[in-house]
């Protein structure tokens, strides 16, 4: 189950852009926002000049895509990525990215199906949901003045990816039943692990409001009725979920802690 705790929400200064953040984030479907604390601990939005950050004791959660920086600071270079392998996407593609999370791969996906593909992002948490979508938004403000030239092309590709990306509140399969069959190209489960490796800094956070639920075989069966090319499953290494759900492993990344599996429609 996704956690549904009230949050209260507020800026650092009265600035007038921050102010207009505000007003978009409480508009937001499916979050409880607080404007003002009432004795007990609540979580916190907090709206800054540097950006949104969600906190919940010693633990903070914001949208920042610097591992898809990295990665795409390696594919630019002409080294492999896996999802990408998995994935096979192309320029206009249509890509379901079912379990958003942080956006990391949507990103990648985006880059890859180009200004003439696009992204439909799910998240179950709406607070999640929320926090990718104001940072896509506002993505340029959180690129820096590199001075590298490589890392500067690839933040500049980043932006423009970002804006293939939609993101949804729903639940996966329920918006699956909505779609016409064969009408996305590719769909991509990567649900989040029941068990967090100890040093994931940046999947800890997220952890406790996620949806930590197993894929169900239904919505796998209607993943496959909605794509026309594949759908593709990340998981640990070894994970019984690939046999479970039928998913063929995709050979390779023999010192990764996860693999992909894939099912050809």
């Amino acid at each position: 189950m996704v956690r549904e705790i009230p949050i209260l929400i507020k800026t650092t200064h009265s600035d007038i852009k921050l102010q207009e953040r505000l007003q978009w984030f409480s508009q937001q479907p499916g979050c409880s926002w607080r404007l003002t604390r009432s004795g007990e601990e609540v979580a916190e939005l907090i709206i800054t000049r540097q950006g949104v950050f969600l906190t919940d004791g010693k633990e903070k959660l914001s949208f920042h895509p610097s591992m898809a920086l990295i990665r795409l600071i390696n594919i630019l270079r002409g080294e492999s990525d896996r999802y990408l392998e998995a994935t096979q996407l192309k320029a206009g593609d249509v890509l379901i990215d079912a379990t958003l999370g942080l956006g990391t791969d949507a990103l990648i996906g985006a880059w890859a199906v180009g200004d003439k593909g696009s992204v439909l992002a799910l998240e179950q948490s709406p607070i999640i949901a929320a926090l990718v979508q104001d940072g896509l938004n506002h993505f340029k403000e959180i690129i820096p003045n590199a001075k590298n030239e490589e890392k500067q092309d690839s933040w500049f590709a980043l932006g423009q990816a970002a804006r293939q990306i939609k993101v949804h509140w729903r639940e996966h399969r329920e918006f699956f039943s909505s779609i016409p069959s064969r009408s996305v190209d590719v769909v991509y489960f990567d649900p989040m692990f029941r068990r967090t490796r100890k040093q994931s800094d940046s999947i800890q956070p997220l952890h406790q409001w996620s949806d930590h639920s197993p894929l169900d075989q239904e919505a796998v069966l209607e993943a496959c009725r909605i794509a026309r090319h594949r759908v593709v499953l990340k998981e640990r290494k070894n994970s019984n979920e690939f046999r479970r759900l039928g998913f063929e492993i995709l050979l390779g990344g023999r010192y990764s802690p996860v693999d992909y599996g894939i099912i050809i429609v």
